[in-house]
């Protein structure tokens, strides 16, 4: 459950990145804004992943492979 709580944590810090991107004053600000809203966006997904991954436990194939679980994708 903490997982999701920082997911969306940086789910929101995220948002406030991209609105920061669509209202800069000039390109640099908007870059930098642009940057931060890519870092959030990969905190958000790891963690979503790690929720997912304490949920469902790692299946054994008959071949004793290793299957792991799916990803959530964020779009």
């Amino acid at each position: 459950m903490t997982t999701l709580i920082s997911a969306s944590y940086a789910l929101q810090r995220q948002k406030i990145a991209v609105e920061r991107t669509l209202y800069a004053r000039s390109a640099e600000e908007s870059q930098l804004a642009a940057r931060w809203a890519s870092a959030w966006h990969k905190l958000v997904q790891r963690k979503l992943d790690q929720d997912l991954a304490a949920r469902m436990p790692t299946r054994m194939d008959f071949g004793g492979f290793l299957i792991a679980p799916p990803s959530r994708v964020l779009h």
